[in-house]
């Protein structure tokens, strides 16, 4: 086998692997920036219904901000006030975010250079006993 052979032998394994690498860091460049809460979907998996509970994280989502930054930092913010900040990751299609209150796992469902889907299982502790479900965030800029 000639140089030339085992050349063009490597060169397709080499442009797969920049096709993968490529691939990989495009949705983490895609996430950095900063992110207004457009939509807010909770499915509920068991407790009671609590709508004030519903409503209020509605209207917390709505008027949120999610800034991630380059250098791996986050901070998120409802109207002018801080609600947590830390460093944030991304593996595979989970975006980790890592906080004072610790680590939240969200699941990457949609992330384009306009819109950001995310989805987390919750529970809360309410008046009326512990409520469960999964929330849907939906973020636009």
């Amino acid at each position: 086998m000639t140089l030339v052979n085992r050349t063009w032998g490597i060169v397709p394994l080499l442009i797969l692997l920049l096709i993968m690498f490529s691939c990989t860091g495009s949705s983490e460049g895609k996430l950095i920036g900063t992110w207004k809460g457009s939509d807010y979907l909770f499915l509920k998996t068991s407790g009671e219904d609590v709508v004030v509970t519903i409503n209020g994280g509605l209207t917390q989502h709505l008027s949120s901000k999610l800034i991630l930054s380059e250098d791996g930092t986050y901070q998120k913010l409802v109207g002018e006030y801080d609600n947590g900040k830390g460093t944030w990751e991304l593996k595979g299609n989970q975006l980790i975010t890592k906080g004072v209150l610790g680590d939240e796992i969200y699941k990457l469902l949609k992330v384009t250079d306009k819109e950001l889907v995310l989805t987390e299982d919750i529970a809360l502790d309410t008046p009326k006993g512990k409520l469960s479900g999964k929330i849907t965030l939906s973020y636009s800029r």
